[in-house]
């Protein structure tokens, strides 16, 4: 590649692990595009470099590995049209308010340890979750234009955010960012009410799909959400590639 960086340093990210983290630009690379990635992590000082590599892109997937990348995770991006998904909602589900932050935070701090932060094993683990618990909190609080939450006995037992396309942007896609549930409430239909609830949510917007990503680990909410309508669309590898004292 010529002309620009080949990473880009995630602030947030940095600051709330207290790490020096970057991400790739380019999501497949040749021998030179991964020597220079690497010099300008070492010439950042880089503790931590994210990459998303597509599945199909084996020789990519060779370099990364001879250059001591470790793979993470498998992201699964699935897909559904916006006129499909709505559902008999068995259970109540409303907006969530400010008032639903702690019981949301409880939540998140055990509903998404599937992901590849926890996968690597070099992150802190309750950083990890505190990492969900900080999302949930900003979605509810403006971050995400909806957040549904399933209730029962007058407490949120799990949740869906719903990010909408920003005015200008070529897309008409609307993304669900988190789903989580109560671990003593997996299994009770809630997954579905809220995968239901947001259908009808996003129905009233201009969008023509809704879009969702999750581990390719989490077997059941593939399984929950290919029965919600949702259909595989990509499948995508992520790497990471950390320095520290083992910078070369």
């Amino acid at each position: 590649m010529t002309g620009s960086a080949p990473c880009e340093k995630l602030s947030w990210d940095s600051e709330f692990f207290g790490l020096s983290i970057a991400r790739a630009v380019l999501s497949r690379v040749d021998e030179a595009d991964c020597e220079a990635m690497l010099a300008w992590c070492r010439d950042h000082r880089i503790d931590c470099l994210y990459f998303l590599c597509p599945i199909a892109e084996t020789a990519t997937q060779r370099l990364l590995a001879d250059a001591d990348f470790h793979l993470v995770d498998v992201r699964v991006t699935l897909v559904r049209p916006a006129e499909t998904g709505r559902g008999d909602v068995r259970g109540r589900t409303r907006a969530a308010t400010e008032d639903d932050i702690l019981d949301l935070r409880e939540i998140a701090l055990t509903a998404h340890r599937d992901a590849r932060f926890h996968a690597d094993g070099r992150f802190d683990p309750a950083r990890c979750d505190e990492l969900y618990a900080t999302w949930i909190e900003k979605s509810v609080r403006g971050y995400a234009d909806h957040v549904i939450v399933a209730d029962r006995d007058n407490s949120a037992v799990g949740y869906v955010t719903i990010h909408l396309p920003r005015a200008g942007e070529d897309s008409r896609m609307a993304r669900i960012g988190l789903v989580g549930v109560h671990e003593q409430w997996r299994n009770h239909g809630i997954g579905r009410d809220l995968l239901r609830s947001a259908a009808d949510t996003i129905r009233t917007s201009d969008v023509t799909a809704t879009t969702i990503a999750t581990s390719g680990k989490n077997v059941a909410a593939l399984r929950l959400y290919k029965s919600e309508g949702f259909g595989t669309t990509d499948v995508a590898l992520w790497y990471h590639r950390w320095f520290g004292d083992r910078r070369r």
